[in-house]
């Protein structure tokens, strides 16, 4: 029995909507500059724009922001920028994909025809950084009204966490699937994980198909100990595992990012691999929201058990985030300015030594923590990137001279 009869019927569903969709290897990797970008991408050579001026040798979204910097850019920038602040608010997300999807059709083809730093761009490579770039250029400034657009997202999204939160005892058995290595899928879990730090469809799509690629590396591996290799893998295959990683990683927001990148991909580019692994997520998602004892083949009240244990366990950790959302810095700070920081979750040895601080002292300690910017108290290691790095360490030096001060009484001094 295949992962109760939900999984095959969502097997079924996953062919059927990718069924003009041809599959292929993906040429996408992760840029660690913070975005996704083509594989196929080479750095072009350094050269000046056709009317003589200077460009800089960039590729991808640089690329782009480089172009919009032009002269003979600035009528799509003021186009852009009146599409933003004209866009209505009270759209249904079907509505509100329509007109973003529509002005970044009609854009890209008047950037192609009438800009002239993208003119310069019209092989077939140019012309896809130009549509990619244009989206997430466009989709990043939009993401604080399009993003859980609407009233229920917020709560579907706490509702699914907590449910997923409360599966944590599921098993490779509980899916009707032969059991492998979870550490395999630890990449795929901090790929899922990662997808709520990004604004842009497109990078959100990368992170998707990064984990989906994981899985099916992970899949060849088994079926190789298996002695079942040459044998092609399928559906039936893969979306048990696929579950199973999204269980694992229980990733923040994952119904109003699965919307999101549903409806604000552009069409033209949501096709083959990308649609397939989409609409995999999708019924993994779908399949999740409805499980219960029946489809774990478990007894009704083992299935309360294991799920009210695991849901307690996760309630005290206070785990209602898993990883930073996009303003999880600006969050961080507004609870620091509060002055709620103070002690909290302080281990004994400090916790003791804050409570010897003179109360003046606590106080101005309290109104210079209140004053830093900590950008990184909310993010998982698995979410840090090389380029953090610099900024992660100043935070750190900062709060080791304002302890240190604290420490020798000379807080008031600075």
């Amino acid at each position: 029995r295949r992962a109760g009869c939900s999984v095959g019927g969502l097997v079924a569903d996953m062919a059927a909507a990718t069924a003009t969709s041809s599959r292929g290897p993906s040429d996408r990797v992760e840029n660690s500059a913070g975005g996704a970008s083509s594989s196929s991408s080479s750095r072009r050579p350094s050269r000046t724009w056709p009317d003589g001026t200077a460009c800089q040798p960039q590729n991808g979204y640089a690329l782009f922001r480089e172009m919009l910097k032009h002269h003979s850019a600035k009528s799509t920038i003021s186009a852009i920028h009146d599409f933003v602040q004209q866009f209505p608010s009270g759209l249904s997300r079907s509505e509100a994909a329509r007109r973003v999807h529509k002005f970044l059709t009609g854009t890209q083809e008047w950037m192609l025809s009438e800009t002239i730093v993208v003119t310069a761009e019209t092989d077939e490579e140019g012309r896809s950084q130009t549509a990619e770039g244009l989206e997430k250029f466009l989709l990043s400034r939009l993401h604080s009204r399009l993003f859980a657009m609407d009233p229920a997202d917020a709560e579907e999204d706490s509702r699914l966490r907590r449910h997923i939160a409360g599966l944590q005892w599921v098993e490779f058995r509980h899916l009707s699937m032969p059991p492998v290595d979870p550490s395999l899928l630890a990449l795929a879990v901090n790929e899922l994980r990662r997808i709520d730090t990004y604004k842009a469809p497109r990078d959100k799509l990368v992170c998707i198909l990064n984990a989906c690629h994981v899985i099916n590396d992970v899949l060849l591996r088994s079926l190789k100990e298996q002695g079942v290799l040459g044998r092609p893998m399928s559906a039936d295959d893969f979306l048990p595992l696929l579950i199973y990683a999204v269980l694992m990683a229980n990733p923040p927001r994952l119904y109003s990012n699965v919307e999101f990148v549903a409806a604000f991909r552009h069409p033209s580019r949501l096709i083959a691999e990308d649609a397939y692994f989409l609409t995999a997520l999708q019924s993994a998602v779908a399949f999740i929201r409805n499980a219960g004892p029946k489809v774990f083949d478990v007894d009704p009240e083992e299935y309360e058990r294991l799920y009210a244990s695991a849901v307690a366990s996760f309630e005290r950790e206070g785990n209602t985030t898993n990883g930073a959302h996009a303003d999880a810095g600006e969050a961080a700070s507004a609870s620091c300015a509060s002055g709620s920081r103070g002690t909290r979750n302080l281990p004994p040895a400090l916790e003791e030594k804050a409570r010897e601080l003179e109360p003046s002292l606590r106080q101005h300690l309290r109104v210079q923590l209140g004053l830093m910017h900590l950008r990184f108290e909310a993010v998982q290691p698995s979410q840090l990137r090389v380029m953090d790095v610099e900024a992660l360490l100043s935070e750190y030096r900062e709060l080791a001279r304002l302890l240190r001060r604290a420490e020798r009484g000379f807080l008031e001094e600075s």
